[in-house]
């Protein structure tokens, strides 16, 4: 190649040209002398010319989309209106098999199609065999749908409703140890609130909860239990369908300790110096047994009854008392009251008057005496020998005016009645005598006046 004066390059002449040219035919003949190449060069016509034939002797070809979703559509329909809803699991894709040109099913998406599960034959609750339709997204004389499984599914309609049922604990292997009472047990909640299909709701007729323990207690013991929910026959019911609040419920099954106490009779309005150890009296029952969930029981032998007013005790009798437990103490038999009952043997009766009165508690500033002159008619009741050589001098009324507010004037005062000599004797009854009271000062001056 010649370059110009100026240093740039110079076109070649015709003469350079012709041997670049046989240069390339002789490279490219060359080519076509390897045998490598020419294998190379036959495979790959091979394999085009195949292809085509192939083509054209099987122009469709079939394949299966996977995982087509299932939509299904409550808008105007009849399971909407009702307030229907499926329960339960059910399949949402199905598997479309389409056949088509093969560049253009081999390009297909689950998008590209879309499955419907028809309601229309759903008009109550219940299990219905529900047809799938696929169609495709897209209008195309390149494919075609051929089949699509499932064709149809089994779905069960029903209302969702609320219910609520009171919690039952069962302890089949639990009892409680000697000297101990098991009381029922409970759980940490009262109730439970389940909500699922009417038609399984309707099934349900208790809720339990079964302690799969066995033991003998002498305390008490708290652990969980799991709810079953039983049928009117006992059995149980299914509950894959439904929903509560608790799965695991804290359940306490109380232990108290039990120890049988005295009864004993508390008196008010006793006599002074009346030998109470010596009235007899007999009790329905002398005894208590009773329960207490802490160790405080041992430290109480007995329960106290009454009291009674001794004013009401006449030969024979009896008084039906209440018997009230202090806080923490169980009434185990649930014996209620006791019946007291005086004797009606080796007593008499005598009525006498009484004319000996003493006050006591004088109110400051105040004399005060009695305007009523005797008490006719004191019934005395006692051990016969004592009653029957008492007389009027053997009888003492004490008036108390602490339980008053004395200021001048006259009161109707109550009279306590007593046998003196303390012998078991005792006036049966409430008796009254008019006072009167009267301020020192006044009383002062009129003795002087006079």
């Amino acid at each position: 190649m010649k370059k110009k004066e100026n240093g740039a390059p110079l076109q070649p002449d015709k003469k350079e040209q012709g041997e670049q040219a046989g240069a390339h035919r002789l490279s490219f003949q060359t080519l076509f002398n390897d045998n490598r190449f020419v294998a190379i060069l036959s495979l790959t016509c091979a394999i085009i010319f195949w292809f085509v034939i192939y083509l054209q002797a099987k122009p469709d070809v079939n394949r299966t989309i996977n995982n087509v979703p299932v939509t299904i559509n409550y808008e105007n329909s009849m399971a909407q209106d009702l307030g229907l809803e499926i329960i339960g699991d059910i399949p949402t894709t199905v598997d479309v098999l389409v056949t088509g040109k093969r560049y253009k099913v081999t390009s297909l998406t689950e998008n590209d199609f879309r499955a419907q599960l028809s309601l229309a034959s759903v008009t109550k609750a219940g299990t219905y065999s529900l047809q799938i339709r696929v169609n495709r997204n897209e209008v195309s004389d390149e494919y075609s749908i051929t089949s699509w499984t499932p064709t149809e599914i089994e779905v069960t309609f029903d209302k969702i409703v609320t219910r609520t049922f009171p919690i039952e604990i069962n302890t089949p292997g639990l009892t409680a140890a000697d000297g101990y009472l098991m009381e029922t047990a409970y759980a940490d909640i009262d109730y439970v609130t389940v909500t699922g299909p009417q038609t399984e709701l309707d099934k349900v007729s208790r809720c339990i909860i079964t302690i799969p323990v066995e033991r003998e207690l002498s305390e008490t013991l708290t652990t969980t239990g799991a709810l079953t929910f039983l049928d009117e026959s006992g059995a149980a019911v299914a509950t894959d369908n439904l929903e509560y609040d608790h799965d695991s419920v804290t359940v306490t099954i109380p232990i108290y300790k039990t120890k049988y106490l005295d009864l004993n009779v508390e008196f008010v309005n006793v006599p002074k110096g009346f030998p109470i150890e010596q009235l007899g009296y007999t009790l329905s029952r002398d005894k208590i047994l009773v329960a207490s969930p802490s160790e405080t029981i041992d430290n109480i032998d007995s329960i106290t009854v009454g009291p009674i007013d001794f004013r009401q005790i006449d030969i024979g009798t009896e008084l039906t008392l209440d018997i009230a437990l202090n806080a923490g103490l169980k009434n185990v038999e649930n014996v209620g009251s006791v019946v007291v009952t005086f004797p009606s043997y080796g007593l008499t009766t005598r009525v006498l008057d009484l004319d000996n009165f003493v006050i006591e508690n004088l109110p400051s500033g105040y004399d005060v005496s009695i305007l009523t002159a005797k008490l006719e008619g004191v019934r005395i009741v006692g051990d016969s020998s004592i009653v029957s050589e008492l007389t009027s001098e053997d009888l003492v009324g004490t008036i108390d005016l602490s339980q008053y507010s004395i200021s001048k004037g006259q009161y109707t005062v109550t009279v306590k009645i007593y046998v003196q000599g303390k012998v078991l004797a005792w006036a049966v009854g409430e008796y009254t005598v008019d006072a009167q009271a009267v301020p020192k000062e006044t009383s002062s001056e009129t003795s002087t006046n006079n």
